[in-house]
């Protein structure tokens, strides 16, 4: 399934956070918020493009979207992957996975 090295982390991770938004209605909410606290640029990206894949409410995308600077660079959903893939424009991501 996944090369288990610390260079596979963001795929754990997303996983990770799939199975907690799963069980816990509020995590979305919770994600949203330390993203936001905490996060860069690129994080605030492949946390938006996430919880849009696992159809969090609009409202907390939105809260995303707008801590967004803008640019037309785009940036790859798994980091050591080549940029090639299913192109998300309102994230800015490649999605590289598959």
């Amino acid at each position: 399934m996944y090369d288990w090295s610390r260079f596979n982390t963001l795929p754990r991770g997303y996983d990770w956070i799939r199975t907690e938004l799963a069980g816990e209605s509020s995590m979305a909410r919770q994600l949203v918020t330390v993203t936001l606290r905490y996060g860069n640029q690129g994080a605030i990206r492949r946390i938006g493009r996430l919880l849009e894949s696992e159809a969090v409410a609009e409202s907390s995308l939105r809260k995303l979207e707008k801590a967004l600077r803008p640019s037309t660079a785009l940036i790859p959903w798994i980091p050591t992957r080549p940029k090639r893939g299913k192109t998300d424009r309102r994230w800015g991501v490649v999605h590289n996975d598959g």
